[in-house]
């Protein structure tokens, strides 16, 4: 082995036995100087900041806060749409009244103003429908008419049953009643088809039409196969009458014929009837005439304020926000009641661990 290794082995020998006689323990004055300077500060993180915030300062403070947003874009949306909406109910109110003329002129009516006795459904009788000649139809109508007042409706009830009867027809139905200054009179009016549209002008104009309604129902199909239907019983009477003059036929047979006969005299007698029903379904219109007294509602002039028309816009965008919290918390319902009970029970797990430590303390 060379001398150099040798010396080297030796010097680091001297020196690990130098280093353990040394002293290991640091001196008291080190120890009571580390002991002074405490605990490393740890960095502050999110949840921290989170823990130092309590939930009920923040929630003092968030609700009035949200309440304010929301109430304050309420106002805005009813101020922004405020004044359109006049200006959309301008602008719809302008473009009725030019329809209304245009089609009065159309129908070579005139346009009134809406008055107790006036007639404001002339423009639209001229384009009533006419029964057409030669066909039977079932011509139906009802008439809403608003006169005066009670006195008037008695009147007008009166004067509608002598122009039905004027007309060749007849009333089939009359209910008159009036309470506290308003009234009501239905009636059913059957008047021949040939004159119902005069009858229905001159009903027209016992007041202010509010409502009118028209249905016809062609009924030349259903009168023509009942007609055929009897030409047929009455030839299949006539030939079992003929068959049974004979004297040679069976007993049996004469029997069955004799109740086939009898069946299709009572089928006759039935489909008879009917077809006579419908001629004079067919003959005779029914107008449903209804008078009332109630008093029209007198619009404000100059409608509502900006200020009025605002508070009602505000007003539906609250409910409508409301509906819409509502609809989340019926959905998140479920994640708010785990949330909470999840909050709960980590409350109640610290506990029992401070509990224990205290115990074992």
């Amino acid at each position: 082995m060379p001398a150099t290794d040798v010396d080297f082995e030796r010097e680091f020998e001297e020196l690990v036995r130098d280093l353990r006689a040394l002293p290991t323990a640091a001196p008291s004055s080190v120890r009571e100087r580390v002991r002074a300077l405490g605990e490393p500060a740890r960095s502050r993180t999110l949840h921290d900041l989170l823990l130092m915030v309590s939930w009920r300062r923040s929630l003092l403070v968030l609700a009035p806060v949200c309440v304010l947003g929301l109430v304050s874009a309420a106002v805005i949306h009813g101020v922004v749409h405020s004044g359109g909406s006049a200006k959309q109910t301008a602008s719809a109110g302008q473009k009725l009244d030019a329809q209304v003329q245009r089609g009065a002129l159309e129908g070579h009516g005139t346009t009134t103003t809406p008055a107790f006795g006036a007639v404001t459904g002339v423009p639209l009788a001229p384009m009533l429908p006419t029964p057409a000649p030669g066909r039977y139809q079932d011509y139906e109508a009802s008439l809403t008419v608003r006169v005066k007042d009670v006195d008037a409706l008695h009147d007008r009830t009166a004067e509608a049953t002598r122009l039905a009867r004027s007309y060749g027809g007849y009333v089939a139905y009359v209910d008159e009643s009036a309470s506290g200054g308003t009234g009501r009179s239905d009636l059913v009016l059957r008047i021949p088809v040939n004159r119902v549209e005069d009858a229905y002008f001159r009903l027209a104009q016992l007041g202010t039409v509010t409502e009118q309604h028209l249905s016809i129902r062609d009924l030349d199909q259903v009168v023509q196969t009942q007609r055929r239907r009897i030409v047929q019983l009455r030839v299949l009477i006539a030939r079992i009458g003929e068959t049974l003059k004979s004297s040679s036929l069976p007993a049996d047979v004469r029997l069955r014929l004799e109740l086939q006969r009898d069946a299709a005299k009572q089928e006759l007698a039935q489909v008879t009837g009917s077809n006579k029903a419908t001629l004079r379904e067919a003959s005779l219109s029914r107008i449903s005439l209804t008078l009332t007294s109630q008093q029209a509602a007198v619009a404000k002039k100059g409608g509502t304020s900006r200020i009025e028309r605002a508070a009602r816009d505000a007003g539906s965008f609250l409910a409508g926000a409301g509906a819409v919290l509502l609809f989340v918390l019926i959905v998140l319902s479920p994640l708010i009641v785990l949330a909470i009970a999840a909050i709960l029970g980590r409350r109640a797990h610290r506990r029992r661990e401070a509990r224990r430590l205290l115990s074992a303390a």
